[in-house]
């Protein structure tokens, strides 16, 4: 058998998360099994995500993997941003650099500011944490 010098992460990833939709282990409906929740999924977005953020996810990832394998009815729905306070601090940062006071700004003037820093450092992932998905 002969390995590959890289890892070819798009064929893994594509066999295992197919394995899991199958496997329905993305679900979770309330039955009698003893419930188990991770209920505030991370990150914000707060600049490029970093091996923090993997070591956070591979944790939750563990706890919520090790639950099921007891049996255990488990729900985990990792996603971004659960409630932009972090988020808002970073643009409030941000635009105190530029000279600007976001109380001189209307809501909507403010959410443009937000959607500029949200496109700039919201879809930015280092490898690690693509890998951590399989």
């Amino acid at each position: 058998m002969e390995i590959s010098k890289t890892f070819d992460f798009k064929s893994a990833e594509q066999k295992w998360y197919q394995h899991w939709l199958d496997q329905k282990y993305f679900e979770s409906t309330p039955d009698d099994r003893e419930p188990y929740t991770v209920v505030i999924p991370p990150p914000n977005v707060t600049g490029i995500l970093h091996m923090g953020h993997c070591l956070n996810n591979t944790i939750q990832d563990i706890l919520v993997r090790r639950a099921r394998m007891m049996g255990k009815n488990a729900c985990w729905v990792p996603g971004t941003d659960h409630a932009s306070i972090a988020t808002e601090a970073k643009v409030v940062h941000m635009l105190r650099e530029r000279g600007i006071q976001k109380s001189s700004l209307s809501r909507e003037a403010f959410l443009e500011y937000a959607w500029e820093w949200k496109e700039k450092y919201g879809g930015v992932l280092p490898w690690i944490l693509i890998i951590i998905a399989l």
